[in-house]
């Protein structure tokens, strides 16, 4: 169980701090008064740790924890002990409870620890996971990370034995293999640290390596290419051929009308809305002119899958509830909305969630990632993402009708300088485009400005809505 090896790994650790500070005493480095109180503090920690692995461990097949019977004196037998059956079906006894964790410690820790970078990792993440109050998907990314970041050799190596060179070396490899984007290159750098660090900072290795390591001289082999419309977004036609597919298949008996993941990435192409804030949006968010985004689905791993839950902030929102952000309702998307409720209606659904199956539950972001991902591949998309239609909603749409970058930047979650450097890409066509524009000017000075025009794929025209001053909301309006 990796909860036993994160265990061990932490009371390897407290030895080995037992162990220097016995060795300063010796050393008069300091004296027995100054650390007494800090080596009774360690060995609490201790008999913490053995008494969680054994009441762990200590089960019978159903999980049922075993019990441990305290014989009192008695006449006929005058010993006081505490025993327990082990799952071998031998009996386990010792003078005091005390004496028998220990006993059955040494039965359940025997030839479990171990020293590999994976180990340490292992235990890193779950001191992080119960020290730091993450969140859920830190730790996944986490894990993630360590599984594309690492290699099997290196995770197999005995952490104490990896000199600095060798770690150096193996990032020179990755780099050079990989070249990947900057962002990228730090979060391998994170992990590095996170698994080093923690060695380190529990005593198991001397010094930690990464601290000596410089990102500059790996930079210099990262992809630091501005992307490519192409490898980030899709084109109007591209768009067009996912709305006609999804559309063609709500013909079909083998999807049937009620497509819920169809006209979920509709309402994802008009919005722009992220996985998690899609699959979390409320009848009750849609008000008389505006979408109100404020929340999003999440997911952690739990015995035997995944659990999902809603949590009431965005994603830029970092875990603080600033009360989202407002999107304008087209009148394309309320025609999308009253479809969709036409057809829960007819069907007899009841949910408080827009996009739910028919027995009222909401759809899970990965169902609809692997959907997305599937219909893009079947028309042979470079991207294949739901961040892709983001992006194209920005670059296609927003940015020809000349909205600002704070007012794109306000719709669609996210800062000004993220809009402008990551969102904000050419259109694929946008030579044939300009070309066309150009010649149109030249042979004709008063034609239309761009602005004015606006570039080919533009949506149908968009509602104005004041700010935010509880409106009626429109589910109780229209629906």
């Amino acid at each position: 169980m990796e909860e036993n090896k994160e265990i061990l790994l932490l009371l390897k650790s407290l030895k080995y701090q037992k162990e220097s500070l016995h060795a300063q005493m010796k050393l008069g480095i300091i004296d027995s008064s100054g650390a007494g109180q800090e080596l009774e503090m360690i060995s609490k920690k201790e008999r913490v740790l053995r008494k969680q692995m054994v009441l762990t461990n200590h089960v019978t097949a159903d999980g049922t924890p075993r019990s441990i019977s305290h014989h009192e004196p008695t006449p006929n037998n005058p010993k006081e002990y505490y025993s327990t059956k082990m799952p071998d079906g031998r009996k386990v006894k010792a003078t005091t409870y005390d004496g028998l964790i220990d006993k059955l410690f040494t039965y359940y820790a025997d030839g479990i620890s171990d020293f590999s970078v994976k180990s340490i990792f292992t235990a890193a993440l779950y001191e992080k996971e119960v020290t730091e109050n993450p969140k859920e998907n830190t730790i996944e990314r986490n894990k993630y990370d360590f599984g594309r970041f690492i290699s099997d050799s290196l995770a197999s190596k005995d952490i104490r034995t990896i000199s600095e060179i060798e770690l150096k070396k193996y990032i020179q490899e990755w780099v050079n293999t990989v070249h990947p984007k900057q962002k990228v290159f730090l979060s391998f750098k994170g992990i590095l640290n996170l698994i080093f660090g923690y060695a380190y900072s529990h005593k198991i290795i001397a010094e930690n390596p990464v601290d000596f390591i410089k990102n500059k001289p790996y930079m210099k082999s990262c992809d630091t290419k501005r992307a490519k419309p192409e490898d980030k977004i899709l084109s109007p036609e591209e768009i067009e051929s996912l709305r006609a597919e999804v559309r063609k298949r709500m013909t079909m008996k083998k999807y049937g009308s009620y497509y819920i993941n169809g006209y979920a990435m509709l309402f994802a192409i008009e919005t722009g809305v992220r996985v998690g804030e899609l699959c979390a949006l409320k009848w009750e968010d849609i008000t008389a002119n505006s979408i109100h985004i404020h929340s999003q689905q999440l997911n952690k791993s739990v015995k035997g899958g995944k659990e999902y839950y809603l949590v009431p902030y965005t994603k830029n929102e970092k875990g603080e509830s600033e009360d989202g952000r407002d999107f304008p309702l087209t009148k394309k998307i309320k025609e999308l909305l009253l479809e969709l409720k036409s057809k829960q209606d007819a069907l007899g659904i009841r949910s408080e969630f827009i996009f739910c199956h028919e027995d009222g539950e909401w759809i899970k972001t990965d169902a609809y990632i692997t959907f997305l991902r599937r219909l893009c591949q079947s028309k042979n998309f470079n991207v294949t993402n739901n961040h892709a239609l983001r992006m194209s909603l920005n670059s296609n749409v927003l940015l020809p009708l000349g909205i600002s970058a704070a007012d794109r930047a306000a719709m669609l979650g996210h800062s000004i300088e993220t809009n402008l450097k990551y969102y904000s890409f050419a259109q694929k066509d946008y030579l044939d485009n300009v070309r066309a524009l150009l010649d149109s000017a030249t042979e004709d000075e008063s034609a239309p400005t761009k602005s004015e025009q606006g570039t080919l794929g533009n949506p149908s025209k968009v509602i104005k809505f004041p700010k935010k001053e509880s409106p009626e909301r429109l589910i109780s309006q229209v629906f």
